[in-house]
C-alpha cells in the first residue's frame, strides 16, 4: 500500500464496481490471480481502494471477467478520473461518464455524519408524508435527479445502525426557519417534528437546534459533512443544489463546513431543550390543523 495514500471518490468507486464485477464471474482471488498474472493481494486492495487504480489493470480486470463494453467504458474513465478528478473535468467537461457514487451509497459507508439543515429536512429524518410532500412540489427534472433518490430500505437500514449503537453516529443542526415551512400542511409537519424528537433518543444521534435569536452567520446553508472509519477515506462534504448533488474532498474546501458545524454548535440550544422545542412546535401545529 502506498505510503499517506488517501482514496478519493472516485477510486473508491472504481474499486466497488471491480468488486461487483469479480463477484458477478465468481471467480475467487487465486482464480483471478492465475488468470492476470498478479498477486490476490493486489486485487484484493483495488476492489477495496486502498491503493491508486490504473486503467490498464481495469481493462484486464475486464477481460478476465467477460465485462461488456457499455459497463467497462464508466469504470475505465473512472480510473482515469480518479489520478486528478479537476484535470479530467476540465478536460473532458463531463465527469457523469464516470462510474460514480449516490448520497446514499456514500452514506452507508460512514461512520459518522454531521449536517447542517436551514431549509428542508435531510432524507434520512424525513417520514413518508414529508417526503411525498417535497417530491410534489418539485419538478420532475430535479426529482429524477439520482442524488434524489433515497429509498426507504436504505433509510431503515441506517436507522438501525444509529439505534444499534458505534456503527453510525448522527449530529444534526436544524434551523427553527424550519418550522415555518409545514411542508404537506401542520399535521404532516407535526409527525415530522415528533419523528426528529423521537430520533433524538437514539443513542447514536444528537439533534440541536438553532433559534432565530441565535443570528446569522455568514455562508449559512445546508451541508452534510461524512466521516469514514477507514484511515485511507477522507472526510468528505456533500452539497445538494438543483444541477445535482456536488462533493468536496480537498480539505481546503472542507473546513469552512467543518469550522462551520462547531460554530453553530455553539449557539444551538441544549439537547434537552431542543427536544423540548420539538414537541412544543409539533403541538402546536396540531392544536392548529383542529
Amino acid at each position: 500500500m502506498p505510503k499517506d495514500f488517501k482514496s478519493n471518490l472516485q477510486n473508491r468507486a472504481v474499486g466497488r464496481a471491480l468488486a461487483l464485477w469479480r463477484k458477478e464471474s465468481g471467480f475467487t482471488l487465486k482464480e483471478v490471480e492465475e488468470r492476470v498474472g498478479w498477486s490476490s493481494a493486489k486485487t484484493s486492495m483495488m476492489q477495496n481502494a486502498l491503493v491508486p487504480i490504473v486503467d490498464t489493470d481495469v481493462v484486464a480486470l475486464a477481460l478476465v471477467y467477460m465485462i461488456r463494453a457499455e459497463r467497462r467504458k464508466p469504470v475505465l474513465l473512472g480510473a482515469q478520473r480518479a489520478r486528478d478528478p479537476l484535470r479530467f473535468d476540465l478536460l473532458t467537461g463531463d465527469a457523469s461518464t464516470c462510474v460514480g457514487w449516490t448520497y446514499a451509497e456514500v452514506e452507508t459507508e460512514a461512520s459518522y455524519a454531521q449536517v447542517v439543515t436551514l431549509d428542508v429536512l435531510p432524507p434520512l429524518v424525513r417520514t413518508p408524508e414529508y417526503e411525498a410532500a417535497l417530491r410534489g412540489a418539485q419538478v420532475d427534472a430535479v426529482a429524477e435527479q439520482d442524488h434524489r433518490h433515497y429509498s426507504d430500505a436504505h433509510r431503515k437500514r441506517v436507522m438501525r445502525h444509529l439505534g444499534d449503537g458505534p456503527s453510525l453516529r448522527l449530529d444534526l443542526v436544524v434551523g427553527e426557519a424550519i418550522f415555518r415551512r409545514p411542508v404537506g400542511g401542520a399535521l404532516v409537519m407535526a409527525d415530522q417534528l415528533l419523528r426528529l424528537a423521537g430520533l433524538a433518543e437514539l443513542p447514536g444521534v444528537r439533534v440541536w437546534l438553532v433559534p432565530d435569536e441565535a443570528g446569522a452567520f455568514a455562508g449559512m446553508m445546508s451541508f452534510t459533512l461524512l466521516s469514514f472509519r477507514e484511515d485511507e477515506f477522507e472526510d468528505v462534504v456533500y452539497l445538494d443544489t438543483l444541477h445535482g448533488g456536488t462533493w468536496l474532498e480537498a480539505e481546503h474546501e472542507r473546513r469552512p463546513y467543518a469550522e462551520t458545524f462547531e460554530r453553530l454548535t455553539t449557539v444551538a440550544l441544549p439537547a434537552e431543550d431542543t427536544i423540548g422545542r420539538l414537541v412544543e412546535a409539533a403541538q402546536l401545529l396540531k392544536d392548529e390543523a383542529f
